[in-house]
C-alpha cells in the first residue's frame, strides 16, 4: 500500500509540475516590423527638339522648339520643395553664346527666352526656369531663340548646343 501511495504521490507531483508552470509562467509576446523607403529628391529634364532657323536672313531670325511645351521637367515631389532648370550655351570657353560654323562665330550672340514676347537673354549666361510649388508630375515649358545676322557674317552652317541642367531643392 505504501508503494501505491508513493506511486500516486509521484504521479500527482508530476502532474502538478506540468500544470503549475504553464499557468504561473504563461507569458505572451508578439512583434511587428516598422519600415519605410526613403526616396531622395530627383529631377528629370528632357531638352526640346532641335530648333532649325533654316536659311538665315539679315536681321533677327526667330525660332522655337517643335512644341509649346518643349522642356519637360519631372521632379519627385515627395522630398523636393522646388526645382530649377538652367538653359545656356554648353560651350563656356571661346565664343561663348555664339553660333559657330567650324571655328567661325557669328557676330552676335544667340539670345534665348522662356516666353515668346519676354526678355531674351544672352545664351552664354542663359535663362532659368523654376518652380517652388511642386505639384508632382511633369511640367512642360516653352523655349525660344533669336539670332541677329549682320552683313559681316560669313556664309556657313552654324550651330550651338544649349545645355539644360536641373537641380532639386530639399528643405
Amino acid at each position: 500500500m505504501k508503494k501505491r501511495i508513493l506511486t500516486l504521490g509521484v504521479c500527482l507531483a508530476l502532474m502538478a509540475a506540468l500544470i503549475i508552470p504553464s499557468t504561473v509562467f504563461a507569458d505572451s509576446s508578439d512583434s511587428t516590423t516598422v519600415g519605410g523607403t526613403f526616396a531622395s529628391a530627383t529631377i528629370e529634364v528632357t531638352a526640346p527638339g532641335a530648333i532649325d532657323f533654316e536659311t538665315f536672313v539679315y536681321g533677327v531670325n526667330s525660332g522655337s522648339s517643335d512644341t509649346a511645351g518643349s522642356v519637360t521637367v519631372t521632379a519627385n515631389s515627395q522630398n523636393a520643395t522646388g526645382w530649377q532648370v538652367t538653359a545656356k550655351d554648353a560651350n563656356q570657353s571661346t565664343n561663348t553664346g555664339k553660333m559657330i560654323a567650324d571655328t567661325t562665330p557669328l557676330t552676335n550672340v544667340l539670345t534665348i527666352c522662356d516666353v515668346l514676347e519676354g526678355t531674351y537673354e544672352n545664351a552664354s549666361t542663359g535663362i532659368t526656369y523654376s518652380d517652388t510649388g511642386l505639384g508632382g508630375g511633369g511640367d512642360e515649358l516653352p523655349f525660344f531663340a533669336k539670332q541677329d545676322i549682320t552683313g559681316s557674317d560669313s556664309e556657313g552652317t552654324y550651330s550651338i548646343t544649349i545645355e539644360f541642367s536641373g537641380s532639386v531643392t530639399v528643405s
